[in-house]
């Protein structure tokens, strides 16, 4: 048999004598779903299950794999990974942690947490005393061998994944001076304004005066100027000399474009509160199991 995943369900299927339509129904989707499976797509990774059983076959054998084979499932994975469409993949990751999360907090197979199911929106309301309130749908899971975080919904999701070193985070965290002053430059007035003016711009290589970008934001130069060394000490910005007729001037290229709406994404996770569709406390030594604190005499 093929041994495309696609090629895979549709050799099965044609075997038992189905139709897509028929498929479709047993399985709970569209025919216009099964056609697009057996034209490359792929499943839902929760789908998978379902529609091996209405096969009669297991999910290794949709992938081509005999039985009895040794399984290796980095691989399983990849290869389903790779009969996703490439703009759909991240997503699709991002739903495979989530499937998988609930195994992490479960003592038995039998037992697994099912928490792969996705809201519609990344969102809550609660009204109280007439004023209303929007918090996260927030996942968390605190296990003694570390962490996941995130929210799980159609219309934003993510999954932050910690497992604990065995010496603990404490050898891996910077001093708090270098936290601080993060915090403190982006406290500063318009610093987070003018990041969000340079990630408003495409990811390229390039480079920005203090003037050019004060005059659009409606800003100083000698601030912009301020900010933008500032940000350089932070290695946030990359500072650079451009030579022009009038002499030397500096330019700033941005670093870690990718890095800061994940961290203000977060930052809301981490201050806005909100219940969450699964509270898993079960750790229970600290977090920072490993700090010393002065004891007072």
């Amino acid at each position: 048999m093929p041994g495309m995943l696609s090629e895979r369900i549709a050799a099965l299927r044609k075997e038992r004598g189905l139709t897509q339509e028929q498929l479709g129904k047993m399985v709970g989707v569209s025919y216009q779903a099964v056609g697009k499976w057996e034209k490359g797509g792929a499943p839902d990774v929760e789908l998978l299950p379902v529609l091996a059983a209405q096969l009669d076959v297991t999910i290794d054998a949709l992938f081509g794999l005999e039985s009895g084979e040794q399984i290796n499932i980095e691989d399983t994975v990849y290869r389903w990974m790779l009969t996703v469409p490439r703009n759909q993949r991240v997503d699709r990751l991002c739903r495979l942690v989530w499937s998988a999360a609930g195994a992490v907090i479960s003592g038995k197979s039998e037992d697994a947490v099912d928490i792969s199911r996705y809201e519609n929106c990344c969102e809550t309301e609660d009204a109280e005393n007439g004023k209303s309130t929007r918090w996260l749908r927030r996942t968390r899971i605190a296990m003694e061998d570390g962490t996941i975080l995130g929210v799980r919904a159609n219309d934003m999701s993510f999954a932050a994944i910690f497992p604990e070193p065995e010496t603990g985070w404490e050898p891996f965290l910077e001093g708090n001076s270098l936290y601080r002053r993060l915090f403190e430059a982006l406290s500063k007035p318009h610093c987070l304004e003018l990041l969000e003016y340079l990630h408003s711009k495409p990811p390229t290589m390039r480079r920005y005066t203090p003037g050019a970008i004060a005059k659009p934001m409606g800003l100083d130069a000698a601030e912009v100027k301020d900010l933008m060394d500032t940000l350089t000490e932070l290695n946030l910005l990359n500072k650079t000399e451009l030579e022009t007729e009038d002499g030397l001037i500096s330019a700033y290229l941005l670093n870690n474009d990718e890095a800061l709406v994940p961290f203000l994404y977060f930052a809301r996770w981490l201050i806005t509160g909100g219940s969450g569709f699964l509270n898993a406390p079960h750790r229970k030594s600290p977090m920072l199991r490993g700090k010393k604190w002065k004891e007072e005499e």
